[in-house]
């Protein structure tokens, strides 16, 4: 199969099933789009510096780093995690880089994200 930009990072099975889970950890649920229709998405839904756009942007360049990571490993290596790794290790690099960001407001809806991604909410307060 000829590699492509969408199929890479949007129509495969592995990708599109680690995309759903990451949007499912976001409380989003919503069909995976093509790669140029999910970037505009992410622009017009991650404004701001709220938690939850913050966390977006985060999510999605820790997915699109680990699906790269992936890719190179099944080329390069003939290797091959298993989705529910990847996953691990993007909530892991989510988890790590919000441990360096300032207070988040508290909130029903900022605790719902933090639980979802494993994220002591506690240490994020002022």
């Amino acid at each position: 199969m000829e590699e492509s930009r969408d199929h890479l990072l949007c129509q495969c099975p592995y990708t599109n099933g680690t995309w759903q889970a990451v949007l499912c950890m976001c409380n989003l649920s919503r069909f995976i789009l093509p790669w140029s229709l999910e970037l505009q998405w992410l622009v017009d839904h991650s404004k701001g510096k709220t938690f939850s756009a913050v966390l977006r942007k985060i999510a999605a360049a820790a997915t699109v780093y680990h699906i790269w990571m992936e890719r190179n490993r099944r080329i390069f290596r003939n290797g091959f995690l298993p989705q529910h790794d990847i996953i691990l290790k993007i909530r892991a690099e989510v988890v790590c880089k919000f441990k360096g960001l300032g207070p988040v407001m508290d909130s029903e809806k900022n605790r719902s994200l933090g639980e979802n991604w494993g994220i002591n909410m506690a240490d994020l307060r002022n």
